[in-house]
């Protein structure tokens, strides 16, 4: 009889203080079935280890004590009419193939009851039937691995008290065998010596017994296996194909030679789960096969596995790993990296990067994933090792140009950015024009954004150039904001361009861009356009630009909710986060975090560069330093943004806001003068554009009732009505109620305090019901989902909304998207869901 695979320096015996009901019930009811002279046949499966010798011993020693006929093996012959003779056969998937037909003869006869243990072998004949005969007695035992639960139960029945952490280690190095398991147990109770009930910590001389126990019992596994099935478990160690082809070609075996040593191999319990085989074996496996065999074998899979017609990245990683020279290899695996997850990626790269050592492309896309991880500093050492000695014309530069700009502007420094972008100028293809125009432009480098968009208006009108394009013109139009150009095209025109060829939502620069947009509808208080572009770019930066959304309309609530709690990676999110602590922390009155918000963010100054996007946050900034008395903390930055909107000619849609800042933080700190210059630039403003027009008439308003003097403009309700209303106009909601909470505190007259307590009350609540920040929908969809859940038609919501059928058919369509949903029920059903009325 072929010799056991059982390993008996340990045993196959679990601790006998170990009860465990589920094989404590299959040995009871074995034993009661046999004690009343009842047929059966029952079977308990298991790798070596895992008790099931032991459950046999368990039973032989109830039939003694119960005097039940047993015999170990196959009887020569039984006696007539004295009913059956319980077999008791162990590791019986090592029988002959006629022994075991021979056996279940007898078991069909009636002569015998069967009580057998085997391995989990799928493929053989011999433990199938046996199997099969024993289900209809419900008698088929599957013992399984242990998890890290199980470890800490059986820890405490032996009473030993370890820590999940500890367990865990345990069972990994033991390969979850209960038997193994229980010997390391024993082991670590030996030698936490008089304190047993404390180990609290997996200990380097804890780890190394149990690495020993489990080295010991793999040696001696492994020694015991045929050479065939050591070469199945040599190819699951390095990850090789374990299909029967595969393994006959790679170990040179016929297809069911290689078919059975996979069989075994799986039930030996060195396999688990999808083939994946037991880490805490490979060194054994090395000790006992040798590392050449391995290395042989791991080449003659990989060099099959390259014949099929599909090179996937796994197949490419054996085979680079295995030496293999291809040159396919590379692009498969790079193919792979792009859409895998960090971890994976760097795996795949860094095997292609030994292939083929110095490619650009590969050394692209490291450099691309080191950044998308957040190591900046990764990402721009290896663009500045590409840039060193590149020519602005060399083929493949501008990507790399586009990746040191982002690593730049997530160090805070758009000046350098902007630098990358002018020495890349002569070859920036078409997909680094938007990138390159929004780091210029947050610069004030008007003359080069104007001469990209030419250069794009002069190429093929393509489907993303013109998205590109769109985008480009919208932020242009930033600069030249008039009244007889309406501050809603600029916002338009970046919308439709990010939502036509999603050119925010891929590379690098992705979040610059989004951000960029944003600020755009945020500078034109436009909250509803800010939410849209927020829609359009899923997966970039949600939190943060919900919160700003939030912060703007004055939803404190929920600003404090959606800001994220940890900071974010990139030198102007952070600022910007910053910010929004900031601005919350001043809205609320609350001293102590805007104190502690301030300490924590002047770092930060000092580390970012001043850019056009990052006016807003800035602005808070300048206003929390009036607040505390810090102002000459904040000139230089004060100054430098002033500069900077000097340089592009004072644009309304991006100094209107900055100025009123200033108004606000001028007047905590009652400079008159800076009032007044801040005032003026307003009025230059307004002369030009509406957004500022109000946010001039608002200013006024609120130095006065700030400075608390008796010439105030706001002497009457309907003057500070006015400025209340300005400030809605423009989604300020929780300025416009301060504003007329002020001025209800300073009137003389009931009536009139009465009264802009009603107006301050308004506001706030307006700024409650603004639509639900981040959303699934926009303001547009919104209203559409409400008329199509009255139950109205295409055609009766377009005249509701005096728009076409059509467009409320696109907007129907996006709303699907949004929602995953497919019919028209599922779609209201998702509507009503997501709390649409």
């Amino acid at each position: 009889m072929t010799p056991t695979t059982s390993v008996s320096a340990i045993g196959d015996r679990p601790d006998p203080s170990l009860p465990v009901s589920r094989t404590a019930s299959w040995v009871s009811g074995i034993v009661d079935r046999a004690h009343r002279g009842h047929p059966l046949c029952a079977v308990a499966v298991g790798t070596p280890g895992s008790g099931r010798s032991a459950l046999l011993t368990a039973v032989h020693e109830q039939f003694r004590l119960r005097d039940v006929p047993v015999s170990i093996g196959l009887p020569a012959a039984t006696g007539a009419g004295a009913g059956p003779v319980f077999v008791l056969a162990d590791d019986m998937h090592l029988w002959p193939g006629p022994m075991i037909e021979t056996a279940l003869g007898m078991l069909d006869a009636g002569t015998i009851g069967l009580i057998a243990t085997a391995e989990p072998r799928e493929l053989d004949p011999g433990v199938r039937l046996l199997r099969d005969r024993a289900r209809p007695y419900g008698a088929v035992l599957e013992l399984e691995a242990l998890g890290t639960a199980d470890v800490l139960t059986r820890a405490t029945r032996m009473g030993l008290t370890v820590d999940p952490t500890t367990a865990s280690q345990i069972r990994r190095r033991c390969g979850g065998v209960p038997a193994l398991v229980d010997a390391a147990l024993r082991s670590v109770r030996a030698a936490a010596g008089g304190n047993p009930q404390g180990v609290d910590a997996p200990s380097d001389d804890l780890i190394s017994i149990v690495e020993r126990l489990a080295r010991e019992w793999h040696h001696r596994l492994l020694r015991g296996l045929d050479p065939l099935t050591l070469a199945v478990l040599a190819l699951a160690s390095v990850r090789a194909p374990l299909d029967p082809d595969s393994v006959a070609d790679a170990a040179g075996a016929d297809r069911v030679a290689a078919a059975g040593a996979l069989d075994r191999a799986r039930g030996c319990g060195l396999l688990r789960g999808s083939d994946v085989f037991v880490s805490a074996a490979a060194g054994p496996l090395r000790d006992v096969l040798g590392d050449r065999r391995i290395g042989e074998l791991r080449h003659k899979s990989a060099v099959t596995a390259l014949r099929a017609a599909e090179l996937t990245p796994d197949i490419a990683l054996l085979a680079a790993e295995a030496g293999v020279d291809d040159a396919r290899i590379v692009d498969a695996l790079v193919a792979g990296a792009t859409d895998a997850t960090a971890a994976r990626a760097v795996v795949l790269l860094r095997a292609a990067e030994r292939v083929a050592p110095g490619r650009d492309d590969v050394r692209l896309l490291m450099a691309q994933r080191a950044l998308a991880s957040g190591d900046l500093d990764g990402a721009g050492g290896a663009a500045d090792q590409r840039l060193e000695t590149a020519g602005p014309a060399d083929p493949g530069v501008e990507e790399w140009v586009e990746l040191a700009a982002t690593v730049a502007a997530q160090r805070g420094l758009a000046s350098h950015a902007a630098d990358l972008y002018r020495w890349g100028a002569a070859n920036s293809s078409a997909p680094q024009s938007l990138p390159a125009a929004v780091a210029l432009l947050a610069v004030g480098d008007r003359a080069a954004v104007t001469a990209i968009a030419e250069a794009d208006r002069g190429r093929a009108p393509v489907a993303s150039r013109a998205a590109r394009s769109l985008v480009t013109r919208g932020l242009l139009a930033t600069l030249d904001d008039a009244d007889d150009t309406p501050s809603g095209d600029a916002v338009d025109a970046v919308i439709r361009g990010l939502s036509a060829g999603g050119a925010a939502s891929r590379g690098p620069y992705a979040g610059r861009v989004l951000h960029a947009a944003i600020a755009v509808a945020l500078n034109h208080g436009d909250t509803v356009g800010a939410q849209t572009i927020r829609s359009v770019a899923p997966e970039s930066g949600h939190a943060l630009i919900d919160a700003e959304i939030a912060l703007t309309v004055g939803d404190l609530e929920a600003a404090a909710r959606l800001i994220p709690s940890d900071d974010p990676v990139g030198m102007p999110e952070r600022l910007r986060w910053q910010g929004i602590r900031l601005g919350l922390a001043r809205r609320r009155g609350d001293t102590a975090a805007l104190t502690a918000a301030w300490q924590h963010g002047l770092s930060l100054l000092a580390a970012t560069e001043v850019d056009l996007y990052l006016l807003r946050s800035f602005g808070e900034f300048w206003i929390a330093a009036a607040s505390l008395g810090q102002l000459s903390a904040v000139d230089r930055y004060v100054g430098a943004a002033d500069r900077l909107l000097a340089r592009l000619d004072d644009p309304p849609a991006w100094s209107q806001f900055w100025d009123f800042a200033g108004v606000q933080a001028a007047a905590v700190a009652r400079d008159d003068a800076a009032v007044a210059h801040r005032l003026a630039r307003l009025d230059l403003a307004a002369a030009q554009n509406r957004t500022a027009r109000s946010l001039a008439v608002a200013a006024r308003a609120w130095v006065s009732l700030t400075r608390g003097g008796s010439d105030t403009v706001a002497d009457t309700a309907a003057e500070v009505t006015a400025a209340v209303d300005a400030l809605r106009s423009i989604g300020l909601q929780w300025e416009a109620a301060r504003l007329a909470g002020m001025a209800a505190l300073r009137a003389d007259d009931p009536s009139t305090a009465a009264g802009l307590l009603d107006t301050a009350r308004s506001a706030g609540e307006d700024r409650r019901r603004t639509p639900p920040v981040g959303g699934p929908l926009t303001d547009r969809e919104a209203e559409v989902a409400h008329e199509l859940l009255q139950g109205f038609t295409y055609r009766e919501i377009g005249e509701r909304l005096y728009i076409s059928a059509k467009t409320v058919e696109h907007h129907v369509a996006r709303i699907r998207r949004r929602l995953d949903a497919g019919s028209r029920s599922e779609l209201l059903a998702a509507l009503r869901a997501a709390g649409y009325r």
